[in-house]
């Protein structure tokens, strides 16, 4: 974890002192909603006319920032001016941190100050901060006056890799994480990597968690090299390289089946059980330890029905407790725990579409029934 740490303040400090070089764009081809994935060591200026291009002539820009990064962070004063100096209308709305945000009640709260502030169906908004944020104000995007263009600045390494790409949106409600959203695809996701400079070590090892989920469903290289660079110091471009493998990972998925209706249910690797352990937790476990656990989970679920290579259970248990993240998952998966899989979103009529990986870079989609699924895990994981 400590290696980890130390990759991020080098990668922060080599990314920035390699100016504009290394900028890596993704394009995320989706016809009309085709947007670009900008990976950068870009600072205020660059970002604010990438941002600028992206969503043309707006009539005015919302941004919506995480409210604590907007504390901690020096960078998003100086980006958000940057992009007053190019775009008409700029006002700024803080968020409550993190997962908080993702309530209706804070949707209404927001759609109430786009109103009160004037913003019509010309305007824009813009996020700045993790995957909640991105979450948030994707989600308000995509009903506010019936849909409004964004764009977002994913600020933590899990943003980053997963939650700003895509177009999924939504928010939480008592019942369970996500069940209500939206796909609103972006107009762009710009990621400055310099923001990972100042990320807490354990939001660093959440974001890990979907890194190595892209590594066991699509990219066993990318897997080899978590293995072989875990609590080491990783060079700046190594690090940005990894992320890149991530996102391209997430990319080909969604631009093959942008609304899930087939392959683009892989992503979902670890996340049935992962949603349902992170809302019995009452949201104090980070989405990434979750996911963490829920890999854990399917894996064993894997073993246990002869489709995972026995091995493979191991092998992944140990990389992410190298990297930080909680694999205890035979602890936490309580009856009641499980219970909440029968509002998970895979769900149709009694069955699961519950995601397995026979081996490292290949997925597989199974219909469970709910009784056998909660029936299978607690045997698998029992031993």
């Amino acid at each position: 974890m400590a290696g980890l740490r130390k990759a991020l303040g080098a990668c922060a400090l080599g990314l920035r002192d390699a100016s504009r070089k290394g900028v890596t764009t993704i394009s995320v081809p989706l016809g009309q909603r085709s947007y670009d994935v900008c990976i950068a060591p870009a600072g205020a200026t660059d970002m604010a006319e990438k941002i600028a291009v992206a969503l043309g002539k707006p009539t005015g820009v919302a941004v919506l920032v995480d409210s604590r990064l907007g504390q901690l962070s020096p960078r998003v004063q100086p980006l958000i001016e940057a992009v007053a100096a190019r775009l008409p209308r700029v006002r700024r709305l803080d968020l409550a941190a993190g997962e908080s945000c993702k309530t209706l009640t804070a949707i209404e709260r927001t759609c109430g100050w786009l109103a009160d502030n004037g913003y019509d169906r010309g305007a824009a908004l813009l996020a700045i901060g993790g995957g909640a944020t991105s979450d948030h104000a994707g989600f308000a995007a995509a009903i506010y006056l019936r849909g409004i263009a964004y764009a977002t600045c994913p600020t933590t390494l899990l943003a980053m890799v997963d939650a700003s790409v895509g177009g999924k949106t939504g928010v939480d409600i008592a019942a369970g994480k996500n069940l209500v959203g939206a796909f609103h695809q972006p107009r762009a996701v710009l990621a400055d990597l310099g923001f990972l400079d100042s990320l807490p070590g354990r939001e660093v090892a959440a974001g890990m968690a979907e890194v190595v989920k892209a590594g066991l469903i699509a990219d066993a290289a990318l897997l080899d090299t978590l293995e072989a660079q875990a609590g080491a110091a990783l060079a700046p471009a190594g690090l940005a390289k990894v992320i890149e493998a991530a996102v391209r990972v997430k990319v080909e998925v969604v631009a093959a089946d942008e609304r899930e209706s087939g392959r683009r249910a892989i992503l979902n690797f670890g996340h049935t059980v992962g949603h349902a352990i992170e809302a019995a937790s009452g949201f104090q476990l980070l989405h990434g330890e979750a996911i963490s656990l829920g890999i854990v989970a399917a894996l064993a679920l894997g073993v246990a029905r002869g489709v995972t290579e026995p091995g493979l259970l191991a092998r992944a248990a140990a990389l992410l407790d190298r990297l930080g993240l909680p694999v205890d998952v035979k602890h936490r998966l309580a009856p009641a725990v499980l219970d909440r899989i029968e509002v998970d979103k895979k769900r149709v009529s009694d069955a699961v579409r519950f995601v397995l990986v026979p081996r490292p870079g290949q997925a597989i989609i199974e219909g469970i029934a709910l009784d056998e699924l909660k029936k299978q895990l607690l045997s698998a994981l029992s031993s």
